[in-house]
């Protein structure tokens, strides 16, 4: 995979906090298992292949061995498994030898990738590790629907799930702008002329057949999604259906469905998720029978069903598994997904990487016969060209290690929405626990990731002050007295303003969050400013992420259009020492709408900023307006290169010296 880079030679031991995700028993032990020469390799005939291919993408030289002559032992066995599920795992690493236990080929696959973590050069750490799944279902789920993307980018992010111990893709080919699944049933529903994007891109049955194939050779299952009876416009253009509710359309779509069960056994496959959310126009309305009726016919193909919630539900039926999204409660006797939150499109970067660190999902420490699991999804609903700019623009490959984290080992801290948007304050133990995971999580990003591919760096060294928001009466460019001198607090129309006793390391700051959680004020709207300072040693050019209200790629709200000589229409700026740094010259300056594509509006699609530094302190100041019908109030800085020696204060009176 051309993403990934040549593991580094490091020298030293790998501390045990730099596996991903973390697993639930971790015991060092003296020594490093070594190798000069070929290693001998036993293991169990169902993963030998993939256990192989890892085990020498790490750098481990095996080759098949029998008894003393393996000196890397796999086998099927009973291991700790506190929550039953599949994947656990144990692993001995010694001097002389390694073995491996698990019950179940998906235990040994993850086992594997553990290994694949722990190398270094030609050895890796003695140590003790028994790990296991908090929850059964583990997910990444890709709209390919909207935007096609290639089958090569499919199996790079397949390969990446694999990895970091995914065990289900969830791969929604089917939306208004295209049907991506060749019917030989019904073969016009790929007509390039029923497609608004791509025309003409999709998928064969043999390449899903590959896929599945692909899936399953990493442990992974796919759950294919044929949307229904909404997100339809591509088929009903294709097929000329005028209603999704009359008897002939219900006979295509279980046409469609026998045909789809038939590319893989109910072994291999056997889930199919069948949409029903946000059903809007009138030719997809259905009555009361549509969804049970759709449902007993594929559980007739022996698939169990999924579907969207809130969407349309059959009341009677209880087995149907609910995918939850926005902030749906679960039914109460459906067993249920949790996508609540998780569409990374929605996400600034840095937001991304910690956001499920303290929410845990289906709001349980672990899962049972009800609480199954989350998916994270991508909808990269508005025009791509560009098909890598889905991985670049919802920083994919980090959110993929951040969801991987909370899903796999279960969160200790659940705090629900509070930290949701934002980073916890400075000093608090969930602060300390971003911290740690940040460590691990960068260690991650160097031995397996490029920049390119993963535009998130480390920002908890950052120290935050802020103050607001101050009323402007929807007149953005008022200025306030923050503008004119640093103080502890401020008279404004008769109100005293104090900046907030807190202080936040992060990247990305949140004033209210969008959809109504974890941000820093309780205000809607405003004028905030964030104040930080930067000791550097030198004097020196730092290149630096700045943005401001964070775009969602699934909509234009509150990004709708760039303004020549601003940051974003709603005036925000950032002045250094005083100085104000100039926004862009902006790419496109129309009014955009979903098939305008996206191309420098957020800090990870352009380059970096260049900011001056002087020695000793510098101050950072940001004025952040948000308009009564604003949608995003959010302010990104972050120096990201030529960063060494550099320290962070938001204290107004930092000593002259630079800090410890």
């Amino acid at each position: 995979m051309r993403f990934f880079l040549m593991h580094l030679l490091f020298s030293g031991l790998l501390w045990a906090h730099s596996l991903v995700p973390s697993p639930a028993e971790f015991e060092s032990k003296p020594g490093r298992f070594t190798w000069s020469d070929n290693v001998g390799l036993s293991t169990p005939e169902t993963c030998r292949a993939r256990v192989t291919t890892v085990l020498q993408q790490s750098g481990l030289p095996v080759q098949a061995a029998a008894g003393e002559q393996a000196l890397i032992r796999f086998e099927q066995a009973e291991v700790k498994n506190p929550h039953g599920f599949r994947g656990a795992y144990q692993i001995e690493v010694s001097e002389k030898a390694i073995h491996v236990r698990a019950a179940d080929r998906e235990g040994l696959l993850h086992a594997a990738e553990t290994l694949r973590q722990l190398t270094e050069g030609k050895s890796l750490p003695c140590c003790v590790i028994r790990d296991w799944p908090a929850f059964p279902v583990r997910g990444f789920m890709l709209d390919t629907g909207r935007n096609y993307q290639s089958m090569d980018l499919l199996r790079e992010q397949i390969e990446v799930m694999a990895r970091y111990k995914y065990n289900v893709f969830h791969f929604h080919f089917t939306d208004h702008p295209g049907w991506r699944l060749e019917s030989r049933i019904h073969p016009r529903v790929t007509d390039a002329s029923s497609m608004s994007r791509t025309p003409g891109k999709f998928y064969t049955q043999a390449e899903f057949r590959e896929l599945v194939a692909y899936c399953k050779e990493r442990g992974i299952q796919l759950i294919p999604e044929m949307d229904m009876p909404g997100h339809s416009e591509a088929l009903r253009k294709a097929l000329g259906i005028q209603s999704m509710n009359t008897p002939e359309s219900r006979k295509i779509l279980k046409e469609l469905l026998t045909e789809l069960a038939s590319l893989a056994p109910a072994e291999d496959m056997p889930y199919i998720h069948i949409g029903t959310d946000e059903v809007r126009h009138g030719a997809e309305k259905v009555d009361g029978t549509f969804v049970a009726e759709i449902s007993a016919h594929v559980r007739s193909l022996g698939r169990e069903v999924i579907g969207w919630h809130k969407g349309l539900n059959d009341a009677k039926d209880t087995k149907k598994i609910t995918q939850l999204w926005a902030r749906t409660p679960p039914l109460a006797k459906n067993p249920f997904l949790d996508s609540r939150s998780t569409y990374i499109n929605h996400m600034d970067p840095h937001e991304a990487v910690f956001t499920f660190l303290h929410r845990a999902p289906c709001q349980v420490s672990f899962g049972n016969n009800r609480a199954l699991g989350g998916v994270l999804c991508s909808w990269p609903d508005i025009r791509i060209e560009n098909q890598r700019d889905q991985i670049v623009h919802n920083a994919v490959y980090p959110a993929m290690l951040a969801y991987a984290e909370s899903v796999w080992a279960g969160v200790k801290r659940d705090k629900g929405e509070l930290y949701a948007a934002n980073l916890p304050p400075v000093g608090t133990p969930e602060f300390a626990d971003c911290v740690a995971w940040e460590k691990r999580f960068l260690q991650q990003k160097v031995r397996q990731f490029t920049d390119e591919n993963f535009p998130v760096h480390e920002q908890t060294q950052m120290r935050w002050r802020v103050i607001g928001p101050f009323p402007h009466g929807d007149d953005l460019g008022k200025s306030f007295p923050v503008e004119e001198a640093l103080r502890e607090s401020y008279e404004v129309e008769g109100r005293r303003y104090e900046w907030l006793p807190q202080r936040f390391g992060a990247a990305t700051l949140y004033y209210t969050h969008f959809f109504g959680f974890g941000g820093l004020v309780k205000e809607k709207h405003g004028t905030c400013y964030a104040f930080t300072r930067i000791w550097s040693p030198d004097e020196r050019t730092v290149q630096a992420y700045i943005g401001f209200h964070h775009s969602s790629r699934s909509d234009r709200r509150g990004n709708e259009r760039a303004t020549p000589g601003e940051w974003h229409h709603s005036q925000p700026w950032i002045k250094v020492n005083g100085v104000k740094i100039p926004p862009p010259s902006w790419k496109v300056l129309s009014v955009k709408d979903a098939e305008t594509p996206f191309t420098d509006e957020d800090y990870q699609m352009r380059p970096p900023v260049a900011v001056k530094l002087v020695k000793g302190w510098n101050e950072i100041l940001l004025k952040v307006p948000k308009h009564s019908k604003g949608w995003k109030w959010s302010s990104t800085f972050l120096p990201i290169s030529h960063t060494e020696g550099l320290r962070y204060s938001a204290e107004f009176d930092a000593p002259a010296q630079s800090p410890k």
